[in-house]
C-alpha cells in the first residue's frame, strides 16, 4: 500500500520563473512504526525465549512474552513490539545477542 510519501520540489528556470509542474521525489525511508519479528528456533527454551524477552523489551509481561514465544514456535514469526525504527533496531540487535532469530519490518497497517 502507498502512503503516498514523497518530496515535491518546485523548480526554477535559468531566467528565475518558477515552473508550474512538481517533480515528485519518492521517499528514501519509511519513517513510520517498525515491527520487531522473532523467528522461530527449534533450541530456545519457552523459559529462556520468555526470560530474555523481558529483559530486552521491559514493558512486556511474562504473559505477552509466553504469547509471543507461542505464536513464534505456531507460525514460525512472531510481532514483539511495534515502535520507531531505532528502538525497533535496538530491540532486534538485542534478541539477536541473546541467540534469537530476529528482524524489523515496516508496519504498514
Amino acid at each position: 500500500r502507498d502512503r503516498g510519501g514523497g518530496v515535491a520540489v518546485k523548480t526554477r528556470a535559468p531566467d528565475g520563473k518558477t515552473q508550474s509542474d512538481l517533480e515528485i521525489k519518492p521517499s528514501v525511508e519509511f519513517k513510520g512504526n517498525w515491527r520487531v519479528l522473532l523467528h522461530r528456533d527449534e533450541w530456545i527454551t519457552f523459559d529462556y525465549c520468555e526470560f530474555y524477552l523481558i529483559q530486552i523489551v521491559p514493558t512486556l509481561t511474562r504473559k505477552k512474552a509466553h504469547q509471543i514465544a507461542m505464536e513464534a514456535h505456531m507460525t514460525g514469526t512472531a510481532t514483539v513490539i511495534v515502535t520507531f525504527k531505532k528502538l525497533a533496531r535496538y530491540y532486534s540487535l538485542n534478541l539477536q545477542t541473546a541467540g534469537f532469530t530476529s528482524s524489523i519490518t515496516p508496519d504498514r497497517q
